[in-house]
């Protein structure tokens, strides 16, 4: 794992999640909303891949996180998107051009 911006990573034990679960039924409401975010992420991902073009997924993640490309290097957003570095250059220059006209 790396990341791009600091960050404050907090590790727990499956052993002592499982015991704060018991012990506070907040702690287990938060972690299931939690998983369920993530596995709605998770889909939300797949169904892009599998049916939508490249550049709709290039437009949907700029309309989502429209700072995206200031933070992230490119190579690391052709690779969410499942295109290559080379075909993200191409399609942002297209879209670009499109926004100018």
């Amino acid at each position: 794992m790396q990341a791009i911006e600091d960050t404050n990573v907090i590790i727990i034990r499956k052993d002592n999640l499982h015991i704060l679960y018991k012990e506070c039924s907040k702690y287990e409401t938060f972690g299931r909303l939690m998983a369920e975010q993530v596995a709605q992420r998770a889909t939300d991902i797949a169904m892009s891949l599998s049916s939508e073009k490249p550049e709709e997924r290039v437009r949907n993640l700029l309309a989502k996180q429209t700072d995206i490309f200031q933070k992230v290097p490119q190579k690391y957003i052709a690779n969410f998107l499942g295109i290559s570095p080379e075909s993200l250059s191409r399609i942002r220059k297209r879209i670009l051009q499109k926004e100018k006209s």
